[in-house]
């Protein structure tokens, strides 16, 4: 189990990108180094072999012009294959041998058949050059190459160095400096040891730290772990504990925590519908069993049976009117209840609502008043809207006393169509106003009065489903205005 959990794949994961980052450090630093000093010894020989070229030649000139002045034919005086030459250039590796400045560097100086014709030193293994480099350097090419062979005290390398010297654009002369790679061996094998040392203990402790690092991280995620499995459907007002690290942990507290706030919600606004449709349920149904219960006590008379019956037929369309707007709600919920929309014009479809709510705002004498403004043209589904300004409508004559007034106006604002239904009924109590689109709710003062309290929750989905707003402003004794806002048409 412990190799699965995020602390140990963490670890693990960051333990290999540490070593794959310590090894090509290690590879890279130990190549530039390597390249550095290498580049340096070349650079050494380099400079040796040119300071003793032009030392020789120093001598030679100073040999040649006093040859002259004894009157010595040209061809004694050319540096190729010339036996003054050579017991010059043996004479000065003689003299100048013992130079601090070429006091690891070996002399050799060839003539142009590959034998040697001077040497600082006696070195076996240097004083023969094969054949296939004599022909590269005889033709005018510089080359380094790397030597290593045995002798009495061990194996030993050398960098050797040889550069042809010219006469008359032909090769006289070839000098050969080398010098031993034992303190750049010595110092890239103790580079190697160091890194080959650290690399192991340095990858381990680093390890070690990341796992602890990797706890002390994720200790709040198993204390949030602890306070999940406590969490029940009983128990949803336990929270978790955030931490104040400002960092992803807290953040994945803080949603946790608010998506369980968002679930007491859901759990809350669940019990309470199921508490609310049993107590609507329960009014209907207590009444079809009384009265059934009445009746069949005794043999009624024909008018009795009508009476009873013409009764149950009300509570039994009140029960399936609350069926279908559960229904209705519930398909609203899924996102099932999609709009079916057609081109309309608002103006007319509030003409018509306004003619079917007539019959029961005369009942109660109160006047309706709408005057079509200019044309609002919209993408809506027809049936919906109907419901939506029928059931706004009705609740206004609902809760507006007799001889009041209704006023319904719709405008254009922006790119959106503003509808306002106002009243001059009972009023909306202020710390009621947030509760009353929701559903089964019903003002304090209409409790007694008929309905289930679903108008304004539809009413509310229904807008929604189109896209728009719906917001309400109300005072006690000073009526209720109701504002839509729907998206009209682009054109």
């Amino acid at each position: 189990m412990f190799l699965k959990t995020i602390r140990f794949k963490t670890t693990i994961l960051y333990t290999a990108i540490l070593a794959i980052t310590l090894t090509s450090f290690s590879a890279i630093l130990y190549h530039n180094v390597a390249t550095s000093l290498y580049n340096g010894m070349d650079t050494l020989l380099t400079s040796r072999a040119g300071g003793i070229t032009r030392a020789i030649d120093t001598y030679w000139e100073a040999s040649r012009i006093e040859a002259m002045e004894k009157g010595e034919q040209p061809e004694a005086l050319r540096k190729r294959r010339n036996v003054n030459f050579a017991k010059i250039a043996q004479k000065w590796v003689k003299e100048e041998s013992n130079d601090p400045a070429l006091l690891d560097i070996i002399v050799h100086v060839f003539d142009t058949d590959g034998a040697i014709i001077a040497s600082s030193k006696n070195t076996q293994s240097l004083n023969e050059i094969s054949r296939e480099n004599f022909i590269s350097v005889l033709q005018g090419k510089r080359r380094f190459d790397t030597i290593t062979f045995a002798s009495q005290s061990g194996e030993m390398t050398f960098r050797v160095y040889n550069s042809p010297v010219f006469e008359n654009e032909k090769v006289a002369y070839i000098v050969q400096v080398a010098s031993p790679l034992t303190s750049i061996i010595t110092a890239l094998n103790k580079i190697k040891v160091a890194l080959f040392i650290l690399f192991p203990v340095t990858v381990l402790l680093t390890g070690m730290m990341g796992a602890f690092l990797a706890t002390v991280t994720l200790h709040p995620v198993n204390s949030m772990i602890k306070t999940i499995h406590q969490i029940t459907a009983e128990n949803m007002k336990l929270k978790l504990e955030v931490p104040h690290t400002k960092d992803e942990i807290q953040k994945l507290a803080e949603t946790f925590n608010d998506m369980l706030q968002r679930l007491e919600k859901s759990f809350t606004s669940q019990r309470k519908l199921f508490e609310d449709l049993s107590h609507e349920l329960k009014t209907p149904l207590t009444v079809l069993k009384g009265e059934f219960e009445i009746i069949l006590k005794k043999t009624r008379s024909p008018e009795e049976y009508g009476s009873v019956l013409k009764s149950a037929l009300e509570e039994i369309n009140k029960i399936t009117k609350l069926a279908e707007n559960l229904l209705l709600l519930a398909r609203f919920d899924s996102k099932e209840a999609f709009p079916e929309k057609r081109r309309l014009d608002l103006n007319s479809l509030l003409t018509g609502v306004m003619k079917n709510i007539k019959g029961i705002s005369e009942l109660k004498e109160i006047s309706v008043l709408f005057r079509p403004g200019e044309e609002l043209v919209m993408d809506a589904d027809e049936a919906q809207l109907k419901t939506l300004f029928f059931n706004m409508l009705d609740n206004a004559v609902k809760y507006t006393s007799r001889g009041g007034r209704i006023s319904v106006s719709a405008e254009k604002c922006g790119h959106m169509a503003k509808i306002k239904i106002s009243d001059t009924g009972i009023g909306i109590p202020e710390d009621e106003m947030e509760h009353i689109f929701d559903r089964f709710y019903r003002v304090e003062k209409s409790r007694n009065g008929s309905g289930y309290g679903l108008g304004l929750n539809i009413s509310k989905a229904i807008v929604e489903a189109h896209g728009g707003t719906i917001e309400a402003k109300s005072a006690p004794l000073q009526g209720t205005t109701f504002i839509i806002n729907l998206p009209l048409l682009q054109r």
